[in-house]
């Protein structure tokens, strides 16, 4: 959706642009203008965002889905409409008296506004670091020169800034908001599961896209098919729960746990939709896909044996790039491997039998992985509302602007 232009706000220089590219943006967004507005109710916001951003008063000048991009091939098949996008936004700023761009994440078209931006003589807020502890640190140096004021979702990401003299502020990750949110719409858990003395809750979650699904299933299935026959030689209960959000692949997904259960017609394995933040919450140990899901397990502090898998390209790719010795979030925010990562042709159902039956059958390992997890969430997602902080971090910067 693209608002209609406000004339009162191209006589008024209390305009501040906000740049959002992709949804995950739109939704810090929103929670930002929100709290932006309490605070300075005078300012009009203007830029690029979806609904949410539009729902708080922002004008959007693009479809926010326009702008989105997945994968390389795709950067080059839109690189000339983003160009377009991109001078037009500069051009609006010389229409509308900006006082400040806010930039939120986005980093390959933000950072490369910012730099215009400051050249416009506009001050950069950029919202969400990119992740240069994992590749090209050598923007930080970039992000010095360019960027007012860098908000970090992480607090070891303001501490290496600031160690390299950028001025950044940690303000807390959204996700410490949205998941008990979340977790009020997800169904409950009706399955009845073991208790810690008489068993073991496992959680399989494969991911959410086609690729990494299909990639990780097998191997997933096949160690569950392994911890179940372990359970059965120790007199154990063991409850195995596979959520999904992806609905073009569920039919493939129970297609898969039925050929399992033939097999094993007394293995315990249950298919539930949508409720993956309730298996994290409810389970002893999860077999997980790399990526922002382990941040989640982070969040419950349960255990986890983190997989990942990927072509032979991407992963040698990755390894070039990389700079970071992890590549699950929980460990990277621990700073140690305190959940197992199984890459690559390591992810075997006997290699990750092997971790898992480690975690299981030892509770003294299980609670020392809580409490590496507790500590890593409670230092580094912070227990304040997110938004309303970088919100109070913008206002003390706008006030330094109009002194």
């Amino acid at each position: 959706m693209v608002t209609k232009k406000k004339s009162h706000s191209l006589e008024s220089d209390k305009n501040i642009l906000v740049i959002a590219g992709e949804h995950s943006g739109d939704l810090l967004g929103a929670d930002l203008l929100q709290e932006l507005t309490i605070l300075e109710p005078e300012y009009k916001f203007y830029g690029i965002g979806g609904e949410g951003m539009i729902g708080h008063g922002l004008d959007s000048m693009e479809e926010l889905e326009n702008l989105s991009v997945i994968g390389f091939s795709e950067a080059i098949k839109k690189y000339s409409f983003l160009k377009k996008i991109f001078y037009r936004v500069l051009e609006e700023t010389t229409r509308r008296p900006t006082k400040l761009a806010i930039l939120i994440d986005y980093p390959g078209f933000n950072l490369r506004l910012a730099k215009e931006l400051k050249q416009r003589g506009i001050p950069t807020v950029f919202y969400v670091s990119p992740q240069i502890w994992a590749w090209k640190f050598n923007r930080i140096y970039f992000i010095k020169e360019q960027i007012a004021l860098m908000l970090t979702l992480f607090r070891f990401e303001e501490e290496i800034y600031t160690e390299y003299g950028v001025n950044a502020k940690f303000v807390g990750h959204p996700i410490t908001k949205r998941i008990p949110e979340k977790l009020k719409k997800e169904p409950v858990i009706t399955e009845k599961l073991p208790d810690s003395h008489h068993g073991y809750t496992v959680g399989l979650l494969p991911g959410s896209r086609k690729g990494e699904i299909r990639r990780l299933i097998d191997p997933i299935l096949g160690t569950a098919a392994l911890l179940h026959e372990q359970c059965k030689l120790e007199k154990k209960k063991v409850v195995f729960l596979l959520p999904n959000i992806n609905a073009k692949e569920e039919p493939f997904l129970l297609e898969k746990i039925e050929a399992l259960k033939n097999i094993h017609p007394d293995i315990n394995i249950h298919y539930l939709w949508n409720s993956s933040l309730r298996v994290m919450e409810t389970s002893d140990l999860l077999l997980i896909a790399s990526g922002t899901a382990t941040l989640e397990g982070l969040y419950f502090e349960t255990p986890m044996v983190i997989l990942y898998k990927v072509s032979l390209f991407t992963y040698l790719l990755g390894s070039l790039l990389m700079r970071s010795k992890f590549i699950g979030l929980a460990n990277i925010l621990s700073g140690e491997e305190v959940c197992r990562e199984i890459t690559q042709n390591e992810c075997q159902p006997e290699y990750i039998f092997r971790e898992a039956w480690k975690i299981l059958s030892s509770t003294k390992l299980r609670n020392k992985m809580k409490g590496i997890l507790r500590d890593a969430k409670e230092r580094e997602l912070g227990t304040m509302n997110a938004s309303k902080k970088a919100a109070k971090e913008i206002q003390s910067l706008l006030r330094t602007l109009t002194n």
